[in-house]
């Protein structure tokens, strides 16, 4: 009986515990905190040696515990006699602040003949631009320049045909006036595709909508724009994250893993992501934008 006290007064086992208490595996918690599985085994096993450094260690079983909705310092504090030392005692919130990219680590300083031949295609792009312009500005002085001799031969034709432009003009300025306004005029809507909870349209939406994320637990999300991943993250308790998506936006991902406390909202609308009251932590959301 003493044995089995022992073990789980042990951190590893008080991890394992709370996590199987909320329903999660080991590829669930994998998934939510970005740290490798067999770091994760490693951690409710005890075996620490197997982590890369000591500081890692201490990072990790901090992001371990916020996520199963136990006090990462406080453990940390608890158990520090059965963790590693280290030499300084920051503890970074998330897992993506210990972690460099993949990118980050392989970034060497790029040549001179390599930047060039990165900026090459904008160059190009430029000058076509640039030709077709000055095309459009040789027509037009060479469709004014004709336009010019034929009205002085017919003078009095063509003010009555100025005339008829100019209210012509005048009454598409308005109607374009008009379209602009019936356009600003509509509201942004967020709808499910069909019967799906989990992909959703997004239309009449800003330029670069404002995204902000609540949670009223420790909850990790993740949101990807275009297929590159934008922000992750864990928040705290009654925590919030402020991100703005850019204008070229057409898919958003989101992923969250305690999806039953996080709230989301949208240019200061909220989106409701969950109309069928899932119970399910662990989801992922696709918003299409037009």
């Amino acid at each position: 009986m003493s044995e089995n006290n022992e073990e789980t007064t042990t951190i590893g086992a008080r991890l394992k515990a709370a996590r199987t208490a909320k329903g999660l595996t080991i590829d669930d918690l994998q998934q939510i905190t970005k740290i490798q599985k067999r770091y994760l085994i490693a951690i409710e096993d005890e075996q620490f040696d197997k982590l890369p450094g000591d500081f890692y260690v201490r990072a990790f079983v901090k992001q371990y515990a916020e996520t199963v909705d136990l006090d990462g310092n406080a453990l940390l504090e608890e158990y520090r006699d059965q963790l590693p030392s280290v030499h300084t005692e920051t503890i970074v919130e998330n897992v993506d602040e210990v972690q460099p990219t993949r990118v980050a680590s392989r970034e060497q300083p790029a040549s001179p003949a390599s930047r060039v031949r990165n900026y090459l295609p904008t160059i190009i792009v430029t000058a076509i631009v640039v030709l077709i312009l000055f095309f459009i500005w040789f027509m037009a002085v060479r469709t004014h320049a004709g336009s010019s001799s034929s009205t002085s031969a017919d003078s009095s034709s063509v003010q009555v045909s100025s005339s008829k432009k100019q209210s012509s003009s005048s009454k598409a300025s308005s109607s374009a006036k008009s379209s602009s306004k019936a356009s600003s005029a509509k509201e942004q809507t967020i709808k499910a595709n069909g019967s799906s909870d989990t992909a959703y349209t997004l239309t009449n939406g800003a330029d670069k909508n404002k995204v902000v994320i609540k949670s009223t637990k420790a909850a990790w999300t993740s949101v990807t724009t275009n297929g590159t991943q934008t922000w992750q993250g864990t928040l705290k308790a009654d925590g919030s994250h402020t991100l703005t998506l850019p204008s070229n936006a057409t898919t958003v991902k989101f992923q969250f893993g305690n999806a039953t406390a996080t709230t989301v909202t949208i240019n200061g609308k909220a989106f409701n992501f969950n109309p069928k009251n899932s119970t399910s932590q662990v989801r992922t959301i696709t918003l299409t934008i037009k």
